[in-house]
């Protein structure tokens, strides 16, 4: 049986071994006149392999989009995101002003809620994170 085990751990990816570390995982209330919300994490990788997250959902969103802010010619823009990658024992920061999610919900938002979204990694594994809805 132990022989198994361990053919298994071979031809399984590290990453499916490794659950990330979410922290103060956030969406920023706005008016029901405002179509979307944005939403911030630090997403911790602690394995030894990189982690790529290839997309995101929640049955509480229409759609759920990974942006980054540029600024260019004194404009700020935002930049679709593919995909985030995360480098083994490295942290990204989803936060104002630079990356973060762009979230279209189906019904309105109410500060204090939480709202379950899930992250879609390269593996084929997912990861849900709860999201507090702040002021």
């Amino acid at each position: 049986m132990p022989r198994i085990l361990i053919i298994l751990a071979l031809l399984c990816p590290a990453s499916a071994f490794a659950e990330l570390g979410i922290s103060d995982a956030r969406i920023k209330h706005l008016p029901p006149s405002v179509p979307v919300r944005a939403g911030y994490m630090t997403i911790h990788n602690p394995s030894q392999v990189a982690v790529v997250i290839d997309s995101i959902y929640s049955d509480a969103f229409t759609s759920i989009e990974i942006h980054r802010s540029v600024m260019q010619d004194g404009m700020r823009r935002m930049d679709p995101v593919d995909k985030l990658q995360i480098a083994p024992g490295a942290s990204l920061q989803l936060a104002p002003g630079g990356l973060h999610l762009m979230m279209l919900p189906l019904e309105p938002t109410r500060p204090g809620n939480e709202i379950e979204i899930i992250l879609q990694l390269d593996d084929g594994s997912e990861q849900p994170v709860k999201m507090k809805v702040i002021n």
